[in-house]
């Protein structure tokens, strides 16, 4: 491991210091060429404004070349870094940096609505002590209508969920759904299903519940289980929810956030890849912690 990251990190100091360099004299051809555009408008001398010109395509050329050294970065980061690590952690496990969970799956959950545009990133697909998991980025967005004073419609596509979905899948068939949404749960298809409380006040003021009856609520909500809700809660910022259903348990982290990245400046080393191992290591964290090899999803 440790070779490995050593080598990624001299490749990632070559293409920083092409980086720097492209940055610079971008900006070196820029600043004069403003000046010349502008002087030579003023002055109504069109040998300067061409030349302002010619050197604004010059930092256009360099400034490009940057963007395409980030973007090659980003793509050693996400096909061997990342891959790299889910080796080292699970067995049979597969990484697409453009794919993401199918929105259908999101949307029979209940639990958000339905989306009128989409996007993701960074899926992940394997197994953990005989549970399967599917993990990716998700961007889901509504189509919104703004009429000025005029009565002419502007369309925009507004982002209400953008962070990270996780799909676990058990051996044991439920029979009953349960919904645990952070906030008032404004979004959930509540069809069929009651509200009820856990004797958790804390828990109670930051999560909604809902489930086909409350036995079944609270066959999964254990003491044990509320804890380990809120401390999953306090690790994010935004809001998260929880359905059980069929035999998934499908996890949603609302918070705004890219994950899977690392920027170009940032070293790669044994403690700059805990921002990754961080993310890699609450996959099987929710197994273990909600118990989901244990005989109660069997």
């Amino acid at each position: 491991m440790n070779e490995k990251l050593q080598k990624l990190e001299v490749r990632r100091l070559e293409i920083a210091k092409s980086h720097k360099n492209n940055i610079l004299l971008g900006f070196l051809f820029l600043i004069p060429s403003v000046t010349s555009i502008f002087y030579g408008a003023t002055k109504e001398l069109t040998v300067l404004m061409i030349i302002g010109i010619i050197f604004i395509v010059l930092a256009i050329i360099f400034f490009g070349k940057a963007a395409g050294q980030s973007s090659k970065y980003r793509n050693i980061i996400k096909t061997e870094l990342i891959q790299l690590l889910l080796e080292d952690q699970f067995e049979n496990v597969t990484y697409n940096p453009k794919a993401y969970i199918d929105v259908s799956k999101i949307n029979a959950t209940g639990t958000v609505r339905k989306p009128d545009r989409h996007q993701g990133e960074d899926y992940i697909k394997g197994s953990y002590k005989g549970i399967t998991f599917e993990v990716s980025d998700i961007n889901l967005k509504q189509r919104v209508e703004h009429v000025d004073k005029n009565g002419h419609v502007r369309v925009t596509y507004e982002t209400y969920f953008k962070g990270r979905w996780f799909i676990y899948r058990f051996t044991k068939q439920l029979d009953q759904v349960l919904k645990i949404v952070e906030g008032r749960g404004s979004q959930v298809n509540k069809r069929n299903l009651e509200k009820f409380d856990t004797e958790s006040i804390e828990f109670n003021k930051k999560f909604d519940i809902f489930s086909s009856t409350k036995e079944f609520g609270f066959y999964l909500i254990t003491p044990s289980m509320i804890e380990k809700l809120l401390e999953l809660e306090k690790l994010h910022r935004g809001s998260i929810l929880y359905c059980f259903m069929n035999n998934e348990l499908h996890i949603g982290v609302n918070d705004g956030k890219d994950y899977m990245e690392l920027k170009l400046k940032t070293p790669i080393n044994e403690k700059t890849i805990g921002l990754f191992t961080a993310d890699i290591e609450l996959i099987p964290a929710i197994v273990n912690e909600f118990r989901l090899d244990s005989n109660k999803f069997k």
